[in-house]
């Protein structure tokens, strides 16, 4: 997709919280963008988290969903380079992993704002959002 469609996209959506959703599951980030955008917000979807940094400079999310263990990269070094970043520090982020114990030590040592465990319910990730975003 290239950028000026990515900007089409994000100006119609104006009004929404922008929301950039980063996982190595295609299929989850599917079902998420359709799910999330259901419940008004706009999202982007990425299966690399370079291309959706690139892209936070450009279109400052609200905030990220961060899956834990993507491929290639801990999803855990994924946030602690967000939040060392200074166009991306201000962002929360919400971790996602199927491991809870990861929870404290991601908010802790790395700067997450909330964890959410896999597999969620969607008014439980809603909620965490909403109460994210409301501490902005």
């Amino acid at each position: 997709m290239n950028i000026i469609k990515l900007r089409m996209q994000f100006a119609q959506l104006n009004g929404m919280d922008k929301i950039f959703v980063i996982d190595d599951d295609k299929n989850l980030l599917q079902v998420m963008k359709s799910l999330l955008h259901l419940r008004g917000f706009n999202v982007s979807i990425f299966r690399n988290w370079e291309i959706a940094y690139q892209l936070m400079k450009l279109f400052k999310p609200q905030l990220i969903l961060l899956d834990v263990f993507l491929t290639g990269i801990d999803g855990l070094e994924v946030c602690q380079r967000l939040k060392a970043s200074p166009f991306t520090k201000h962002i929360p982020i919400i971790l996602c992993s199927g491991y809870p114990q990861i929870a404290e030590r991601g908010i802790r040592e790395y700067g997450a704002a909330d964890f959410i465990a896999k597999p969620f319910e969607l008014d439980d990730l809603i909620n965490k959002m909403h109460s994210v975003l409301s501490k902005r």
